[in-house]
């Protein structure tokens, strides 16, 4: 999982984001999937990208993005394990 910098608080700049993060990886994976919790402000990765070449696509976008581990991901199943911001 990553988080969107907090200075996307703006709901139009935040789609915005998370459609740019969704073409970068679909360039790769076409059928991979990005998807806002909007209670914790982090984003779902669905991709069989490796997590590495996950992290490396969402830091040239920006991202601030490292990998999570189980206990901090605690049933989350996002499939990737990256998130950004934390940590």
């Amino acid at each position: 999982m990553t988080s969107l910098p907090d200075t996307l608080s703006d709901p139009t700049a935040r789609l915005s984001r998370l459609a740019m993060i969704n073409t970068a990886l679909r360039r790769l994976d076409p059928d991979a999937q990005v998807a806002l919790e909007a209670a914790s402000g982090r984003m779902k990765v669905l991709t069989v990208l490796p997590e590495a070449e996950v992290v490396r696509i969402l830091r040239e976008l920006g991202e601030p993005a490292t990998l999570s581990t189980a206990a901090d991901d605690a049933g989350a199943g996002c499939g990737c394990g990256c998130r950004s911001g934390q940590g």
